[in-house]
C-alpha cells in the first residue's frame, strides 16, 4: 500500500456544515487540528462546535460529521487532488455542489488533475464514475455521506535489471523430491526406498547450462511524469570446473567434456568422473547409480551399486548388488546370499562367501572362495595364505588356479573350465537369430520375385500399392543382409573361442596343494569326480577325457 497523508473536507448542506476527516494511509501523516481550523477559516464557517471537531480529528473515520447546525449559503462543487509522497499514486475527492452551486463536470475534474501536475497513468473511466456519483449526490444525501473518492492515476514501478544467471539444461532432483516420487508410486508398484540420493549423470557433449546475460532494467515513471532510473543487473562470473567446456561458436553454452556427475554449487559448474563416498554406504546415501567410477572408503550393506566404470570398495560388500562397466575391487570380502557382483572388467577381493560373482575377464581372490558361484570369461585365481575354493560352483572360460580345492569333509565342490553360462547364452542367441533372419530373408526374396514377375507381365506398370510393397521388401532385404552378416561374424567368433578352449593350454584347472574328494571337475565336455586326494596337479582335457599332470601355474 502506498503512503498518503490524511486530509479534511468541509461541505455545506441544507441542514448545516459537515466536516470529514480522512485517515492517513501507510506511513502518511494524520490530520491535525490546526489544518482543520485553517480550512474552516478559509470556508468562512462560524459558530463551530469545537468538541465535535476535536472528536472528528481524533477518530478520523472518513465519515461526514455535522459541526454547524444552520443553513448556509450555496456552494459550487469541489475537486480535491491528493498525491502520495512517492508520487506513485494520485486520488481525487469530489464534493457535490450545494443549493444552486455549479456542478462538477468531467472537463473541470480533468483540469484540476492537470493543475496538480498529474500527467501519467490517468484512469479516465474512474474519473467519469466519480463525476457521475457527485451529480447524483446533489439530490441524494445518502450518496453524499459516502466517500466520493478513488485512485485515478498510478505510476509505473521501476524494474531493476537482473544479474546474469545460468539456465540449467540438465534435469535436477533433490533428495526430498526423490523420496516424494517414491512415495507417490508406492501403491502402484514395489518401491525401493534405498533410492535416496539422486546422482545427476551426464554424457560427454551433453548441454549443461546456458548463460543468460544481465538486463538493464526498466525505468519507473511517477504520476507527475518524473522518470525513476533503474539499476542495471551485474555480470556474474561463473566458474567452469573440471569436465566442463564451452561450445564451439557459442560462448554462452557449456557442455560436458566427459561422462560423469554434474554438480552446480556456489556458481561453479563441474562434471566429475568419480563419485566418492568418504565412509560407509548407509540410508543417507542409499543406492548408487553413476555413469563413471564409484569409490567407497568404507563398508557397503544391502544396497545396489551401478557404475559405468569401476567400483572400488575399501571395506566389505555384505549383501551388495554390484553391476560395473569396468572392474570391481573390494579390499575386504564379498559376502552374503544377496551379494551379486557382475562386471565387464576384473574382480579382485580378499575373500568370497555365499555370494554370486561374475566377470567378463578374471576373478582374483586373495584368500578363499567359499560356497559361492564364481563365473569368469577368462581366469579364476585363488592364491594366497589360504588359496581355498570350497563348495559352490566355479566356472572359467580358460583356467582355474587355486592352492586348495574342496575340503577333508568331502564338501561338494564343482570346478568347470570351458564355455561359461553367458557364452552358452550368447551361442544360443546367435543360433536363434541366424535361423530367424534366414527365414525372414527367404520370405522376403520370394515376395520380391513374385512382384517382379507381376511387373513383367504388366509391362512394368505395377499398381501403386504393389510398388510400395516392392520398395519396402527391397529395403527389408538389405537390412536382413546386414543383420545376417553381423550374426555370422558373432557365430564365427564364438566358434573360434570354443576351438581355442579345446586345447590343454587354454582349458586347465591347477591346484598347488590338495584337491580333496567330493570335487567334480569339468573341462569342455569331459568330466571327472575326485575319489582320492590329488596333490600338486593340473587337470586338462585330451581326447574327451580328463588327464592329471604335474602342477603348472
Amino acid at each position: 500500500m502506498a503512503d498518503m497523508d490524511g486530509y479534511p473536507t468541509v461541505s455545506t448542506e441544507s441542514d448545516g456544515v459537515y466536516l470529514t476527516v480522512y485517515p492517513p494511509k501507510g506511513k502518511g501523516k494524520a490530520v491535525d487540528f490546526e489544518t482543520i481550523k485553517k480550512e474552516l477559516d478559509r470556508e468562512g464557517v462560524k459558530n463551530v462546535d469545537m468538541d465535535i471537531v476535536f472528536r472528528a480529528v481524533k477518530e478520523a473515520t472518513g465519515q461526514a460529521i455535522l459541526i454547524v447546525e444552520e443553513k448556509t449559503i450555496q456552494r459550487d462543487g469541489i475537486v480535491t487532488v491528493n498525491i502520495s509522497p512517492d508520487e506513485m499514486m494520485a486520488n481525487i475527492t469530489i464534493l457535490p455542489p450545494q443549493g444552486n452551486g455549479k456542478e462538477i463536470t468531467m472537463e473541470a475534474a480533468m483540469e484540476m488533475i492537470k493543475m496538480n501536475g498529474v500527467v501519467f497513468g490517468i484512469r479516465e473511466e474512474k474519473i467519469q464514475v466519480l463525476v457521475s456519483r457527485a451529480l447524483k449526490a446533489k439530490d441524494d444525501p445518502t450518496i453524499f455521506l459516502e466517500t466520493i473518492e478513488d485512485v485515478i492515476a498510478e505510476g509505473q514501478a521501476v524494474k531493476n535489471g537482473e544479474n546474469s544467471k545460468l539456465e540449467i539444461l540438465f534435469e535436477q532432483q533433490t533428495e526430498a523430491q526423490a523420496i516424494a516420487a517414491a512415495h507417490a508410486t508406492e501403491e502402484a508398484e514395489k518401491v525401493d526406498f534405498k533410492n535416496v540420493k539422486s546422482i545427476i549423470n551426464v554424457k560427454k557433449g551433453q548441454a549443461l547450462a546456458k548463460k543468460l546475460p544481465f538486463t538493464e532494467g526498466v525505468p519507473g515513471i511517477t504520476v507527475n511524469g518524473k522518470e525513476i532510473a533503474a539499476e542495471p543487473g551485474q555480470d556474474i562470473k561463473f566458474v567452469l570446473g573440471r569436465g566442463v567446456e564451452v561450445a564451439i561458436g557459442q560462448p554462452d553454452l557449456y557442455l560436458a567434456a566427459n561422462d560423469g556427475q554434474v554438480i552446480y554449487k556456489e556458481n561453479k559448474l563441474q562434471v566429475l568422473e568419480i563419485y566418492e563416498i568418504p565412509g560407509d554406504v548407509d540410508m543417507s546415501i542409499g543406492n548408487i547409480n553413476f555413469v563413471g567410477t564409484v569409490i567407497i572408503h568404507g563398508n557397503v550393506g544391502e544396497f545396489k551399486i551401478v557404475a559405468g566404470e569401476d567400483v572400488l570398495i575399501d571395506g566389505v560388500a555384505d549383501g551388495t548388488d554390484i553391476k560395473a562397466g569396468g572392474r570391481v575391487m573390494v579390499k575386504g570380502g564379498i559376502i552374503g546370499k544377496k551379494a551379486h557382483v557382475v562386471c565387464n572388467g576384473e574382480i579382485t577381493c580378499k575373500y568370497i562367501r555365499n555370494a554370486y560373482v561374475e566377470s567378463e575377464t578374471n576373478i582374483i581372490v586373495n584368500e578363499a572362495a567359499m560356497h559361492s558361484t564364481l563365473i569368469a570369461g577368462q581366469k579364476i585365481v585363488v592364491l594366497g595364505a589360504k588359496g581355498l575354493i570350497v563348495g559352490g560352483t566355479t566356472v572359467a572360460g580358460q583356467e582355474v588356479n587355486a592352492k586348495t580345492i574342496g575340503s577333508n569333509l568331502a564338501t561338494p565342490t564343482e570346478i568347470e573350465v570351458g564355455e561359461t553360462p553367458r557364452m552358452r547364452e550368447e551361442k544360443l542367441k546367435v543360433e536363434t537369430d541366424s535361423k530367424l533372419f534366414a527365414d525372414q530373408m527367404d520370405k522376403t526374396k520370394k515376395g520380391i520375385i513374385f512382384l517382379k514377375d507381376m511387373s513383367a507381365k504388366m509391362g512394368g506398370q505395377l499398381p501403386p500399392d504393389k510398388r510400395d510393397m516392392l520398395a519396402k521388401l527391397t529395403r527389408t532385404q538389405f537390412k536382413l543382409m546386414t543383420d545376417l552378416k553381423k550374426t555370422e561374424e558373432s557365430k564365427h567368433k564364438i566358434e573360434q573361442m570354443s576351438k581355442d578352449m579345446q586345447t590343454t593350454k587354454r582349458g586347465k584347472i591347477s591346484c598347488m596343494g590338495i584337491v580333496f574328494t567330493g570335487v567334480k571337475i569339468n573341462i569342455n565336455k569331459a568330466g571327472r569326480t575326485i575319489t582320492d586326494e590329488i596333490k600338486y596337479s593340473s587337470f586338462v582335457e585330451k581326447n574327451g577325457e580328463i588327464q592329471v599332470l604335474t602342477y603348472s601355474g
